[in-house]
């Protein structure tokens, strides 16, 4: 059943999105994530490491260690740092170490299309901090 209030990791509620497959195990990239990319290629959850290409959307359909980004999108969850509740249409923050979204942290070119919202991960597991949707039509 659909719920307004819950976001399943590892999908999207829209179907306005770019996404890519790159190496990295799904385990490290969680679908939620902020997502670099170094300058060999590899990805990094640290923004020290590199651009940033977008959130992570999880396990790749291809069944191996390789995870699935969001470059661009709407609707795309994104994990909540403990504590952290966005505001609608605020600007989104990401934490430069956890890849997640903050009160206080690297601005990207995103928006909260809402709201903390109960999150499950992709095995069904409740996510104690949730979730919230953002929009970045552009990539960040």
């Amino acid at each position: 059943m659909h719920s307004a209030s819950t976001i399943y990791m590892g999908s999207t509620r829209s179907k306005i999105k770019e996404v890519i497959n790159k190496a990295g195990d799904p385990a490290t990239f969680l679908a939620g994530l902020c997502v670099h990319q170094k300058s060999d290629g590899t990805i990094s959850l640290a923004a020290a490491d590199g651009s940033k290409i977008g959130i992570s959307v999880g396990v790749s359909l291809s069944d191996t260690k390789r995870t699935s980004i969001c470059t661009k999108g709407m609707e795309v969850p994104i994990l909540l740092a403990n504590g952290f509740t966005p505001v609608i249409g605020a600007q989104v923050q990401i934490s430069t170490t956890t890849g997640k979204a903050v009160a206080s942290g690297t601005a990207v070119n995103a928006y909260y299309a809402t709201s903390t919202l109960t999150a499950y991960d992709e095995a069904g597991a409740a996510i104690a901090d949730g979730a919230a949707l953002i929009n970045y039509p552009g990539g960040l």
